[in-house]
């Protein structure tokens, strides 16, 4: 499995909305030599350009669910607001990396029941980092001050024993590895736009730039998607589960995915022998949105790895299901679907 240094690699970097620079350098380190055109728009979006023929784009963003600092106590405290979706469920005495003129090692806090706390989640405004300063000019000597990024502090790690990969930042960074390794090794029967794109988890912003430049005849999203097959969830509100192939999303509240698209993507994961799941996520939505409402219209298509605990500092997925969805999404490539 040569993509599992890769992938380790695109999950330990750093990628809040808006200040993805390091994922972006890192793919395109990767990808430099691999490609016909390699480039970056004035938004952030990464470009690797390959082949001739139709305008196919495909997208994976870089960015992460993150934090940023929005207050430092007199006692060097940090306050924080949440970049994406964030549940304070999920955060309480998490590892965090604070960066400031280094990346500074902190947890995140709140006052515990213990010490005279309610029995309680805290409520986001309520929490704190806690990187071992005691004082404001302490912090701000760090270099860190309002608006300075945070980030999950999670090790990758990759257990054989039973099939899976963990980390942070899975969505949507198996996105990312699926579109650069799939871009690399292949050679598709159109022109290939695969975008890297920034800020999907504050609205979907840097796909509705890529897709004008692009201006797409088809495309398709690359995701690590929800996977709810856990305790405590009943079987119809799994949305996907592991081990069961990629999810190819048939609605969310962003798009219904048009019905010769999804036929054409069953159709081949049928004829490769390829395992896929069907996917409806009501509440939820990706970067399909804006790229299908751009131009006159863009038929797109959501190919997804099933991913346990997104949106949270660490998160869980199986080697099989990555390792499909390659294979899907380099044929669909290299033997574009057509409207019939």
């Amino acid at each position: 499995m040569s993509w599992l240094s890769l992938l380790e690699r695109l999950s330990s970097a750093s990628g809040p909305p808006g200040l993805e620079d390091e994922v972006r350098e890192l793919i395109r380190e990767e990808l430099d030599g691999k490609v016909d055109e390699l480039h970056e728009d004035g938004f952030g979006n990464l470009y690797a350009v390959k082949g001739e023929g139709r305008r196919i784009m495909l997208a994976a963003h870089m960015d992460e669910v993150a934090m940023m600092v929005r207050h430092i106590e007199g006692n060097g405290f940090l306050r924080f607001v949440a970049l994406g979706g964030l549940s304070p469920s999920q955060l309480i005495a998490q590892r965090v990396l604070v960066h400031g003129r280094v990346k500074l090692r902190g947890l995140v806090g709140s006052t515990p029941a213990h010490m005279g706390g309610e029995e309680r989640v805290p409520k986001l405004e309520e929490m704190y980092v806690d990187i071992g300063a005691s004082s404001v000019e302490e912090v701000q000597r760090l270099g860190v001050r309002p608006g300075t990024p945070i980030t999950f502090d999670s090790p990758f790690i990759h257990q054989p024993e039973t099939g899976v990969i963990m980390g942070k930042a899975l969505d949507d960074r198996l996105g990312c590895l699926v579109l650069a390794e799939t871009i690399a090794n292949s050679e598709p029967r159109a022109k290939v736009f695969a975008v890297f794109t920034c800020e999907e988890e504050r609205g979907l912003r840097g796909a509705q730039v890529a897709a004008n430049i692009v201006k797409p005849e088809l495309a398709f999203v690359l995701e690590g998607t929800i996977a709810a097959d856990v305790p405590g969830i009943p079987e119809q509100s799994h949305i996907t589960r592991l081990g069961k192939g990629p999810a190819l999303r048939v609605m969310d509240r962003t798009i219904v995915v048009r019905r010769w698209l999804l036929e054409s993507m069953i159709s081949r994961a049928e004829e490769l022998g390829i395992p896929y799941q069907l996917q409806l996520s009501p509440v939820s939505g990706t970067d399909a949105g804006p790229i299908s409402l751009s131009g006159e219209g863009v038929p797109v298509g959501v190919i997804s790895v099933p991913t346990r605990y997104i949106h949270s500092p660490q998160a869980l997925a199986k080697v099989e299901d990555v390792e499909n969805t390659m294979r899907l999404v380099r044929s669909l490539l290299e033997d574009p679907p057509t409207r019939r």
